[in-house]
């Protein structure tokens, strides 16, 4: 999701594909598949920074937190949008 007013991106990360806790479970997958997370994930980091260069905030929610409290992530992202807000308001 993008707030491109309140310069807010917000990603939703698979667990498997984004690689939640890879470094555990990292020698369990196939090279084709370890690849392909560690790829993701340099992806992922290489973006974050780049965002945030740019005067971005990045949120990134994994998809386990959606799955067991989609509440709490919802809050994540008013929090972030409310102090985007304060600081537009100064």
């Amino acid at each position: 999701m993008v707030f491109s007013k309140d310069k807010l991106a917000v990603f939703v990360d698979g667990d498997f594909w984004h690689g939640f806790r890879y470094p555990c479970w990292r020698h369990k997958v196939q090279p084709f598949w370890r690849n392909k997370i560690e790829t993701n994930r340099k992806r992922d980091q290489r973006n974050f920074r780049r965002l945030r260069r740019a005067g971005w905030n990045v949120l990134r929610i994994w998809q386990h937190e959606i799955e067991t409290d989609t509440a709490s992530c919802l809050d994540r992202i008013v929090e972030l949008l409310d102090l985007q807000i304060n600081r537009n308001d100064r």
